[in-house]
């Protein structure tokens, strides 16, 4: 299927649409989703997101956490430590449980990241639907509920996301079965069916980045983050 046939399909849909994007500097601009109860998941979970790297992109670059360095919960990076693959990080009792995949995407092009949180049994990763990464070694029971916002483009005030991030949405479930759907040929698609807790489209205008899941999570577009019209195609 065509770029352009694509753009069509996403302007021109009876019922979805994908407009807009976030696009993050860098710098200090990144979106707060708060802490509310439904984003306190200590279970099973998994988190999606859309996301372009720029190539000038930091080698630790965050794409959304909940984790300040010190109160710590999860974090999903596109790049850390130098190497440019994605890595999906949860902690129990301040340990560090992770799994790498295998794609480098610090590439400025879209890529469709999906990771899976099974309590007791693994942690997955895909990206583009193709799973890159498990885990199946001491996984924890729980995730650590440690009072810290979900944030997306930043962890902590250190680490901050360079590029483009669309479409996040977050699961008190496993959807590791879901990842070819959802990714749908590059091509993001109307999710809701799967019942998402949060999902976040980016779509609007203003500060208010409108959540579209079950929980009525809004987060705000801080600090200067921008929406832009480049987006999966």
């Amino acid at each position: 299927m065509s770029s352009l046939y694509r753009s069509i399909l996403n302007a021109q849909g009876s019922s979805f649409s994908n407009l807009q994007s976030l696009e993050f500097d860098a710098v200090d601009d990144y979106v707060d989703c708060g802490n509310p109860t439904s984003l306190q998941i200590t279970g099973a979970l998994t988190i999606s997101a859309w996301v372009k790297m720029s190539l000038t992109a930091d080698d630790q670059t965050p794409i959304l956490s909940k984790d300040n360095t010190t109160q710590r919960c999860f974090a999903l990076w596109g790049c850390i430590f130098g190497v440019n693959n994605p890595r999906f990080i949860i902690f129990n009792n301040n340990t560090a449980t992770r799994v790498n995949a295998t794609t480098n995407i610090k590439d400025n092009n879209w890529h469709h990241i999906l990771v899976s949180f099974i309590p007791s049994t693994s942690l997955s990763i895909y990206v583009d639907g193709v799973q890159e990464g498990i885990n199946t070694t001491s996984i924890p029971s729980s995730i650590d509920n440690d009072a810290i916002n979900f944030e997306i483009g930043r962890l902590s005030t250190f680490y901050h996301f360079e590029g483009n991030i669309d479409e996040v949405a977050v699961w008190n479930s496993d959807q590791s079965s879901n990842a070819t759907t959802i990714y749908n040929s590059g091509l993001p698609n109307d999710i809701s069916s799967l019942s998402p807790v949060s999902y976040w489209r980016f779509e609007g205008t203003g500060t208010t980045a409108t959540d579209s899941g079950s929980g009525g999570n809004d987060g705000t577009l801080t600090n200067g983050v921008t929406r832009s019209t480049d987006v999966p195609t």
